[in-house]
């Protein structure tokens, strides 16, 4: 039998379980269900848990178990081995609230970024690989230069602000600096 998910528990990614019931706790701590959040170190962002126990609902979703998985592939890691052994660790409830404090911190940090792409195509549809490009701000600032890829995409750009910004492609296929 798994050991239940709870609020703090890891995953196979880095993350950290931050949401769980509200009603139901182990030791002070509320127990993550299908549906609870997941902050994601790898993929850096909130995920949520796909699979839980359908024989165990708590609060009218399944309970989560280690190696559930969760949206973005990883797997969940419990905290505790077990309910019924008595003399292990766990958070207590105030680890578990700076566990909530943490990823709140970290969502808010990572929502301050702006990413930002453009994919170039021609009037058939086509890509323009290749072909080296201008990136600017209403201002005029240069914003990146470069060459987009095979399938006419620039990287993806992260701005701490939010702008508007265009995009000029030449004609050259090399942008010579």
């Amino acid at each position: 039998m798994a050991a239940y998910i709870t609020v703090g528990a890891k995953t196979s990614h880095g993350g950290t379980v931050i949401s769980g019931s509200p009603h139901t706790t182990h030791n002070g701590i509320p127990v993550s269900r299908k549906g609870d959040k997941v902050i994601c170190k790898k993929c850096k962002k909130v995920t949520t848990i796909l699979t839980g126990d359908p024989t165990f609902i708590v609060d009218g979703a399944p309970i989560a178990r280690s190696g559930d998985i969760t949206s973005c592939g990883a797997k969940l890691i419990a905290i505790q081995q077990s309910f019924a052994e008595s003399d292990f660790e766990v958070f207590g409830v105030e680890q578990a609230e700076e566990v909530r404090r943490e990823a709140k911190e970290y969502f808010n940090e990572s929502m301050d970024d702006y990413n930002l792409q453009f994919v170039m195509q021609d009037k058939t549809e086509n890509a323009l690989s290749g072909k080296a490009y201008v990136i600017y701000d209403a201002d005029g600032e240069i914003f990146q230069t470069g060459n987009l890829n095979k399938d006419g995409q620039t990287p993806v750009l992260k701005d701490g602000q939010e702008k508007e910004y265009f995009i000029h492609v030449l004609d050259e296929e090399v942008i010579n600096d």
